[in-house]
């Protein structure tokens, strides 16, 4: 049984959205492309529970399917960056030496002079928006944080009692790495990877919020709010259920990679089952 409320909370909250996304055509209650005129910036109703956007679109049916975007975009982007980053890292915190000092002192420097959200607005704005280019766009600067994560790790791992007897016995770098170096960096990485995807999921959204992210008529959160801006004051539940939708999400898994976090490491180790 799980002991934290937080995590307890936090686990519902992702299951919900990760069945919406899983399951959006069975459990949408209408389709989110028809559009009923007569019916446009309708309130919370019996027939729309949520209501309905400027084009008259149930507002429910749309974040069910936002659901599915956004958890398609983060993960895609989480495990981009994740294997760009593990591949970079792993050889720079084992070989160490020039390249290490190429891949810390002169890549990693250089993008982050940038801020991540900026490479993926002019990369976004130089080849058009799509989804598999908003993937794209987000993993060029996400995997810089799991490569110095991994990188850190693997220094001090390499350094350990056992690490040396396996090298000095002749095992094969691969070895090394997969057998006696990577189960220690393993869980710090997977901590950084749920916090990663709720940061992908934001990405994603600020980005179709700014019209470069994922193209109309598919349903996104992002934009979601910025289709209802325009009617902020006359028709509030076009911006307020998505940006529901997207806070939840985050805090969720930021809330889970914390709970993940301390039950990782010994030192922060608390009760959660």
């Amino acid at each position: 049984m799980i002991r934290n409320p937080l995590t307890l909370i936090s686990l519902i909250i992702i299951g919900l959205l990760l069945t919406c996304a899983l399951a959006a055509p069975y459990i949408a209650p209408q389709d989110p492309s028809v559009q009923e005129l007569p019916s446009r910036l309708e309130g919370p109703g019996i027939k729309h529970w949520l209501g309905t956007d400027e084009l008259g679109r149930d507002l429910l049916s749309r974040i069910i399917f936002g659901a599915r975007i956004s958890f398609e975009v983060g993960v895609s982007v989480m495990a981009v960056s994740l294997g760009v980053g593990a591949l970079i890292g792993s050889l720079a915190g084992f070989y160490g030496g020039i390249l290490d000092g190429f891949f810390n002192l002169i890549v990693i420097n250089s993008l982050l002079a940038f801020p991540g959200i900026l490479l993926a607005l002019a990369f976004i704005a130089f080849l058009g928006p799509g989804i598999g280019k908003l993937v794209i766009a987000l993993s060029l600067s996400g995997w810089i944080g799991y490569a110095r994560l991994i990188r850190g790790e693997i220094l001090k791992a390499r350094e350990l009692d056992y690490v040396q007897a396996a090298r000095a016995l002749g095992a094969p770098d691969w070895r090394l790495l997969i057998v006696h170096i990577w189960p220690n960096v393993v869980a710090p990485v997977i901590v950084q990877a749920a916090i990663g995807l709720a940061a992908a999921i934001l990405s994603e959204a600020t980005l179709s919020f700014l019209g470069l992210g994922v193209p109309p008529p598919i349903p996104s959160w992002g934009g979601m709010l910025n289709d209802g801006r325009g009617h902020i004051f006359d028709a509030p539940h076009l911006v307020v259920f998505p940006a529901l939708s997207v806070m939840l999400v985050i805090l969720a898994f930021n809330f889970l990679g914390d709970a993940l976090r301390d039950h990782m490491d010994p030192r922060l180790r608390r009760e959660l089952f």
